[in-house]
């Protein structure tokens, strides 16, 4: 996540050197006005926001780690990985979560397994 101190225009310098930004927006909870510590860029040229995510995805930013993907894209399981490279669990480290989460990994059962 962002650190709570960002704003609009920090945003938008973080982001500044992948491309010509359209919009960047961070994130305010409605009653406090504080950053929920999220918020969205968005790029003249989906090659532009492809490059940011490369870059960015996965940076330490003030001892966060920054998640940047694709609006709408599911989030890098816990435990991450490199940005680019397999999952955890695609890596044979098991599946992610499991047993961490009521019912078991939210991927489902294993291939084989379970599903009738």
């Amino acid at each position: 996540g962002l650190p709570p101190h960002v704003d609009d225009g920090a945003l938008r310098q973080m982001f500044a050197q992948y491309g010509e930004i359209t919009h960047a927006n961070v994130i305010k909870d409605k009653v406090t006005g504080m950053s929920r510590n999220f918020g969205f860029v968005n790029f003249s040229s989906p090659s532009m926001a492809q490059t940011a995510i490369q870059a960015m995805s996965g940076r330490m930013v003030e001892g966060k780690t920054l998640q940047v993907r694709l609006k709408g894209a599911p989030p890098t399981p816990m435990g991450g990985g490199a940005p680019g490279g397999a999952p955890p669990w695609a890596r044979g480290g098991g599946a992610p979560l499991a047993g961490g989460m009521p019912g078991g990994s939210p991927y489902g059962p294993p291939p084989g397994r379970g599903g009738g």
